[in-house]
């Protein structure tokens, strides 16, 4: 239950820790019951969410010896397709209740639950600079001004932000890729498809995938060197802006230098959008495996129809074999793409620590 009334033990921060992760740890500690009931219905979310596709594709061939059953993970229901005609429908109103009660139910509520934690950790962070604020002269509080502002009403928003949603989804792409895993190797362990096909759509898939991370680690360096070209461009063309802008300001002694300099940052204008126009294209060929990555589970399925397939069904679990493969490396990308949060944390953690220093540092004087 949150309270209003001001007590210094609601803003002790835990002891012999850095002061990065004492933060973390109080902040915790506030949202500690809402936090865990919202990793849990992520968790749910992810596995009904992951029981749909599976339990549809091994249904789908008759071949598969999970044909006519519904893989809750931990037992398996028999829907007796050889006694009941209508199991079909049977199956169909399970991956309907699974997605209506087990997805669309739990994620609003997760996303209720991550918007509360978010705006009560952000509340929590605000009494906390208030309260850091209260320990401190007017004087200092007045000094600070703009600096407070900052924080209290920027600074604190992203980092609550970030605070909850890097590690929920962290944890939300690992259970994918768990779930994923699962699958896919409850997958390969059936009999459905042969043993040496299935270790070649394998080792085909991951191999393709590992050589483009190469390419993309290897033509890392030359992006980087491309990224650190254009932002001196922009900062030269800035600058040349600025100058310019600047000198319309002053009183015009000669009109022919102002057109010449005019003439010269309309010159460099249109330099550097041809520059840019390169540089994007560039870019582009950077990030051709990202694009070609989901086209591989289709080209391999379209070269394994036309010539080795026996029939359909067959050509079609190769396909949904590949794209479980790549749904992996999908997840494992959206986990290496949040690592540019954890260091929005620190930036905004690091302003709010700089202020709560100055009022420090002002109270023992």
């Amino acid at each position: 239950m949150i309270s209003s009334k001001i007590t210094k033990k609601d803003f002790d921060f835990p002891r012999k820790k850095r002061s990065f992760l004492s933060l973390g740890c109080w902040l915790f500690q506030k949202v500690k019951f809402f936090y865990i009931v919202y990793f849990l219905l992520i968790f749910l979310t992810c596995y009904f969410w992951a029981l749909i596709p599976f339990n549809v594709r091994t249904n789908f061939n008759q071949k598969n010896p999970n044909y006519g059953y519904f893989n809750w993970i931990f037992w398996q229901q028999n829907l007796n397709p050889k006694t009941s005609s209508q199991w079909y429908l049977q199956l169909v109103s399970i991956l309907l209740l699974c997605f209506f009660l087990g997805v669309f139910l739990l994620e609003i509520g997760s996303l209720f639950l991550k918007n509360y934690c978010i705006n009560l950790s952000k509340n929590w962070l605000r009494k906390l600079v208030i309260y850091r604020c209260s320990q401190s002269s007017p004087e200092v509080v007045g000094l600070h001004w703009e600096k407070i502002n900052q924080v209290v009403f920027y600074d604190v928003s992203r980092l609550s932000f970030h605070f909850i949603n890097f590690p929920s989804e962290i944890f939300r792409n690992l259970t994918e890729i768990s779930f994923s895993i699962y699958f896919l190797f409850f997958f390969l362990s059936s009999q459905s498809l042969e043993k040496g096909l299935k270790t070649f759509v394998l080792w085909f898939n991951l191999i393709v995938i590992l050589g483009f991370l190469f390419y993309i680690l290897f033509t890392s360096t030359l992006q980087k060197e491309k990224n650190e070209k254009k932002k001196q461009q922009s900062q030269m063309e800035r600058q040349q802006i600025q100058s310019t802008i600047s000198s319309l300001t002053l009183p015009d002694a000669d009109g022919k230098q102002k057109k010449n300099r005019i003439t010269k940052t309309f010159q460099l204008l249109d330099h550097n959008l041809s520059k840019n126009n390169s540089y994007f294209f560039q870019k582009i060929i950077f990030n051709l495996p990202i694009m070609i990555i989901p086209g591989l589970s289709v080209i391999f399925y379209f070269l394994y129809y036309r010539f080795k397939a026996v029939d359909f069904s067959d050509a079609f679990l190769v396909y949904l074999l590949s794209l479980s493969i790549q749904n992996v490396f999908w997840k494992f990308r959206a986990i290496l793409q949040l690592v540019p949060d954890y260091y929005k944390i620190r930036l905004h953690y690091q302003e709010l620590e700089e202020l709560s220093n100055k009022l420090k540092q002002k109270i023992l004087r």
